[in-house]
């Protein structure tokens, strides 16, 4: 497993003390860590829009932007970038569950419950459904594929369509995009389409109707592949009982 780490904190001491830690943690569990240490939100913020970045070790109470202000910012953009925060005040701990952290370490740090912690991201890391990291003009940004309905290739572009109404347009090709969401829940089903089994309703000969009416094309190719998968997707969610 390997993953980028990053800690935000405006105290060198302890933003070297922290990554110390990580890098002893990341040893002892045979994991490659990159972990990188930014002095400000601001800086951070400069190096994610070209530097994907798997978590983020958050400092709340720093100068300028503050880490709260950060991971507002964040969540405002419909990153879900996994933050931990870390802080010598619990005040912020219900803000705290408002942009959807992690967890919430209070100083001074408890070694053994920051072990905790990354071991529980790693868990949840291991599990490659649970996370999509694409490229946008706005930077990297971190998405749940359940709340993916489907992807439309444009090109080396490929839009795509969040069950919240959201319109991404990530960085990537269609067959980049289609690798990354291997898993039993997607399906290519024409050559500029993957489409999330979870939102289909009916599937026919040349299209494919999801939950909200909208109308996809089936290739003729393609069609016995994505009517299988479309079976065995809900017959698993059924307990192996056809529908």
């Amino acid at each position: 497993m390997a993953m980028t780490i990053a800690v935000v904190d405006d105290d060198d001491r302890q933003k070297e003390y922290l990554i110390k830690l990580i890098k002893k943690w990341a040893d002892s569990r045979s994991i490659a860590a990159d972990v990188c240490g930014y002095g400000s939100a601001e800086a951070f913020l400069f190096d994610y829009e070209g530097k994907p970045v798997n978590l983020l070790l958050l400092d709340i109470e720093m100068k300028g932007q503050n880490g709260m202000e950060l991971a507002k910012r964040l969540r405002a953009r419909g990153d879900s970038l996994p933050i931990v925060f870390i802080t010598g005040f619990a005040d912020y701990m219900n803000e705290g569950y408002d942009v959807e952290a992690l967890h919430y370490l209070l100083k001074p740090l408890d070694d053994e419950k920051l072990v905790k912690v990354l071991d529980r991201y790693a868990e949840r890391k291991a599990d490659v459904a649970g996370e999509l990291v694409v490229d946008t003009e706005n930077g990297s940004m971190h998405l749940n594929p359940a709340e993916l309905m489907y992807a439309e290739a444009f090109g080396r572009i490929c839009r795509l369509y969040m069950h919240d109404g959201r319109k991404i347009d990530a960085h990537a090709g269609i067959g980049e995009l289609r690798e990354r969401l291997s898993t039993g829940e997607f399906v290519g089903c024409h050559r500029s389409y993957i489409v999330n089994l979870r939102y289909v309703r009916t599937i026919g000969r040349t299209c494919l109707t999801l939950d909200n009416g909208e109308q996809i094309f089936v290739s003729r190719r393609l069609y016995g592949e994505v009517s299988k998968a479309f079976t065995a997707y809900y017959t698993a969610k059924t307990g192996g009982i056809e529908l």
